[in-house]
């Protein structure tokens, strides 16, 4: 696969209109189904697209509407398969079964992840990492990662109380995983300060 595209949820978002590549496949992370209701550009981009969904650990996201209308290749949990090591937390049980109400499978992270499963900071680091080992991506753009330094898309409010650590942390880990794949192409259109000073890696002001 050549392409992808990853979408976090940022303000940055509102730039979508901008990206003027074809993508192999789109990763959205966490809760879309009301942006594409509250906002036309994000649900005309992303119509007739090869959607992959992932869901953070309370599966939530995904309604009878937005299943229908998108084109949801596969669902994805930010977690891998429970091996009964429970010191890992990416080896979590799943405690709410949310795609399956909606007819879907949600599938475990791939075991070729876990090597890396210790830089991730959040669920926009485990879709660099898929992108790249599982989809062998040669080009990743990133939309909506903005660390935590702008608001939400749409002024959506989360319950997460992110600080200046959290910040450092979660640019870490991007640099990091940018760095670990240098033949990897990555562009971030961000709100945020991210800078990786890879080679292989632009960062966009949006």
């Amino acid at each position: 696969m050549s392409s992808v595209l990853v979408c976090g949820r940022g303000e940055s978002l509102n730039s979508i209109k901008q990206l003027d590549g074809e993508y192999d496949r789109i990763i959205l992370i966490n809760e879309f189904n009301r942006f594409v209701r509250e906002s036309e550009d994000l649900a005309q981009f992303l119509e007739g697209k090869n959607i992959t969904q992932f869901l953070n650990i309370t599966e939530s996201g995904l309604d009878k509407e937005f299943v229908e209308k998108y084109n949801i290749n596969d669902v994805y949990i930010t977690r891998m398969r429970p091996n009964g090591d429970h010191s890992n937390w990416w080896r979590g049980l799943r405690n709410h079964y949310g795609p399956e109400e909606f007819g879907l499978e949600c599938k475990y992270q791939p075991e070729v992840l876990e090597p890396y499963m210790h830089i991730v900071e959040n669920s926009s680091d485990i879709a660099l990492l898929f992108s790249v080992l599982t989809l062998d991506a040669k080009n990743i753009d990133i939309i909506g990662v903005d660390f935590y330094e702008a608001d939400y898309y749409l002024g959506h409010a989360e319950p997460d109380v992110q600080n200046e650590d959290d910040t450092r942390r979660i640019m870490g880990a991007h640099k990091k995983i940018v760095s670990l794949f240098p033949n990897t192409n990555f562009k971030y259109y961000t709100k945020s300060s991210f800078n990786s000073e890879e080679k292989n890696c632009v960062s966009v002001r949006v």
